[in-house]
């Protein structure tokens, strides 16, 4: 152990007066408040993140692959399994390919109506989304032929319309200047408070939507790609694939132009939104450093004035700027260290009591959440602690200077 270290242990940092002692306790309460802040307020930023990020993959895709003929740009062509060998040759292996199809329809009951998109898709559908948000009956197994006509739709929806679970509502698909009807049967009611997805879209199956739209069982109108962990290769994987099915355009290997579009492109004002979050909470974490700054200065100046005799002291027996200078620096990272601890034990407890309670309510129709959501990062809350103490050591550096200003003489004396 060094001495500045074992030094700054054994002076205590209580003081025989009030004033002293109420200023470093002012000094504890500002550090743990501003700690408190910058923890809750990065967990709530990522919590933000993940619940939105989750919401519209959910809905939509990361990366979404569409064909059209090339001489008639205007109608739209099916991709097959067959078109997403050069796809799977691009992306990683633990991203999922699936074939979908989407058609407008107009749900109809006796006294309403109302327009929707139903997404077709298939048993092997990554259903975890949908699943968490259900709130009424259960999945359908579309493999089965009992089930093929039967639909989820969400709480919006059928509030609207006044459906309920097993109602059977008659279905009119829109496509190439006709229509056609089907009875389909409500299996599930879901509810993500995602209002203008939930006003917007059914899931169905995928086999009933090829035939309702005349597509051949290998084909769909659009294959999604998910699973891709990190947001930041989705645009630098949709580049590749629009290069690699653009040369093969080229070359004449095939004669459909694909059209290639990621979750930040088809979602880019909820992206924004988040953006938007990002700059607040840096903004934040900028202001509670400043005040931890600040204070930690402050306390720095209580505790070099209280103990300007122990400076004359140290002087007089040899003991050099630097040292005593050191000293003073792990006294006030002492009072930082208590700040810490009582920070982040208080403000980790407020987040799993948020976590488990949802104590704290949002409106849906502003925030899509009806609670405040927390994610908590131990990896990111130990490297915000960790870079609160290496800019508080290297701040402190500066002001701590003033005891090489002190002379022993007058030290010693000083009261």
């Amino acid at each position: 152990m060094s001495l500045p270290l074992f030094l700054a242990q054994r002076l205590s940092l209580k003081s025989t007066t009030n004033n002293g002692s109420t200023g470093i306790l002012i000094a504890v309460i500002g550090i743990t408040l501003s700690v408190i802040v910058m923890v809750v307020s990065i967990s709530v930023m990522m919590g933000f993140r993940h619940e939105i990020r989750q919401k519209v993959i959910g809905f939509d895709s990361q990366i979404s692959i569409g064909s059209r003929q090339t001489s008639d740009s205007e109608s739209f062509g099916l991709i097959s399994k067959r078109d997403l060998d050069t796809a799977r040759e691009i992306l990683p292996s633990d991203a999922s390919v699936a074939l979908t199809v989407r058609q407008p329809a107009i749900i109809k009951t006796r006294d309403n109506f109302s327009g929707a998109i139903i997404k077709g898709v298939d048993n092997e559908y990554d259903w975890s989304f949908l699943r968490g948000n259900l709130v009424e009956g259960s999945i359908p197994d579309f493999k089965s032929d009992s089930t093929l006509y039967h639909i989820i739709v969400s709480r919006t929806l059928a509030n609207t319309l006044d459906l309920e679970r097993g109602q059977k509502v008659d279905t009119y698909f829109l496509g190439n200047g006709a229509y056609r009807a089907r009875r389909l049967t409500i299996a599930g009611i879901y509810d993500t408070h995602f209002s203008e997805y939930d006003r917007n879209m059914i899931f169905g199956s995928l086999s009933m939507l090829q035939q309702v739209a005349s597509v051949p069982d290998s084909c769909a109108t659009i294959a999604e790609i998910n699973g891709l962990s990190d947001d930041n290769s989705i645009d630098e994987i949709s580049s590749e694939l629009s290069e690699a099915y653009l040369e093969e355009l080229y070359t004449g290997k095939t004669d459909r132009m694909y059209s290639i579009v990621n979750i930040h492109e088809t979602a880019a004002l909820y992206f924004n939104w988040l953006a938007l979050l990002d700059t607040n909470v840096k903004v934040i974490l900028t202001l509670m450093s400043l005040l931890t700054i600040l204070t930690l200065i402050s306390s720095l100046f209580i505790l070099i004035l209280r103990r300007v005799n122990t400076i004359g002291i140290l002087k007089a027996i040899g003991a050099s700027d630097r040292l005593v200078r050191e000293t003073f620096i792990f006294m006030a990272i002492r009072i930082l260290s208590c700040g810490l601890l009582i920070g982040n034990v208080i403000g980790v407890g407020l987040l799993y009591i948020q976590k488990f309670t949802k104590v704290i309510p949002l409106d849906p129709e502003s925030y899509y959440l009806d609670h405040v959501p927390v994610m908590i990062d131990w990896v990111s809350i130990l490297l915000l602690n960790a870079g609160i103490v290496a800019m508080s050591f290297i701040v402190l550096l500066f002001p701590s200077a003033i005891v090489s200003t002190i002379p022993p003489s007058k030290a010693i004396n000083y009261e």
